[in-house]
């Protein structure tokens, strides 16, 4: 539940609730309406309606805070809602863990290589993403760790106090007492040095990864990259791709947040929803007429749901 889905949730009960009193059918009661929606018009006349009329007008802005600020404080209805949604969940997580095949098995062999392809030709990267994640705490530590570890498996596999100590005219128990005793010394002082050399390169390395990255050189390298990503999830089995508590966590989470969410930063959210999309229909999208028009089997669909509404509400 979050704050897109509690929205449109709310826009659809309010559209419906509208058209009962719309002077676009020109009903009053559930007797007329039902005189409107039986006749050869059905459910042209409140598809047309709803998706010529504009998401402020359906529901103003106001109004869908309010409900918002309503649906979000009512500690009953979400307690409720979350113990139905967790239990829907786990039923569909069961099936998800029972589900052996691949997702190749699932899409076909044509829709997996085609979307493989897909992936390939995706050439650009943002440059402020790619500096943003090289330069995160987490890739820096990597960076740093990598290049330790290279420098200090070099002097070992190179060895260069043991070369020079085993040319010195010294018998062999001393020798080697000495390069022990040298190499013990060299990585208390050689650590903090490289450590300490390694906090101001990695700026460096950071700028060079990026560089490297979002050269036009090198972009065959990092599609083929993109595709053996993909590729090995598309050839993996569905239950792998899901671990089995994270339905449950994102279902706490996003409770949670809805449980302590500021309403003031409610009301920006959706300032900006309606800022993007209130003076919008969904004609603005994609228009109905001509996918209805397209798919007489959907019209019947659409008259015969809408029919069955208003015989139930009758009832």
């Amino acid at each position: 539940m979050n704050i897109i889905s509690t929205l449109t949730f709310v826009i659809l009960i309010h559209v419906s609730a509208s058209f009962y009193f719309s002077p676009k059918c020109g009903a009053r009661n559930q007797n007329q309406i039902a005189d409107c929606t039986t006749s050869t018009l059905r459910s042209s006349v409140p598809l047309s309606w709803i998706t010529s009329e504009h998401v402020d007008s359906l529901l103003p802005k106001n109004d869908a805070i309010a409900i918002l600020k309503e649906l979000a404080t009512n500690d009953t209805l979400l307690d409720n809602s979350e113990k139905m949604v967790s239990k829907n969940w786990k039923s569909l997580e069961k099936r998800i863990l029972e589900e052996t095949r691949t997702v190749r098995e699932l899409l076909g062999d044509e829709t997996s290589d085609r979307l493989l392809r897909s992936v390939q030709k995706i050439s650009d990267y943002d440059p402020e993403a790619v500096k943003a994640f090289l330069e995160s705490d987490a890739i820096s530590a990597l960076l740093s760790k990598v290049l330790f570890d290279g420098i200090f498996e070099f002097f070992q596999n190179i060895d260069p106090l043991g070369k020079i100590v085993n040319q010195l005219p010294i018998i062999g128990p001393i020798r080697q007492q000495i390069i022990s005793e040298t190499k013990r010394n060299l990585d208390r002082t050689l650590g903090p040095s490289v450590q300490g050399f390694l906090k101001s390169y990695n700026r460096v390395a950071t700028s060079q990864a990026v560089d490297f990255v979002l050269s036009p050189a090198n972009r065959d390298v990092f599609n083929s990259a993109n595709v053996k990503l993909v590729s090995s999830l598309v050839d993996r089995p569905i239950n792998t791709l899901f671990p089995a508590d994270m339905g449950e966590r994102l279902v706490k989470d996003a409770y949670g947040y809805v449980r302590n969410a500021n309403m003031e930063e409610i009301e920006k959210y959706v300032d900006l929803v309606y800022d993007l999309i209130g003076d919008k229909s969904i004609d603005n999208a994609v228009n109905m007429k001509l996918v209805l028009d397209a798919s007489p089997t959907l019209q019947r669909t659409v008259d015969a749901l809408w029919v069955r509404a208003v015989e139930a509400s009758d009832g």
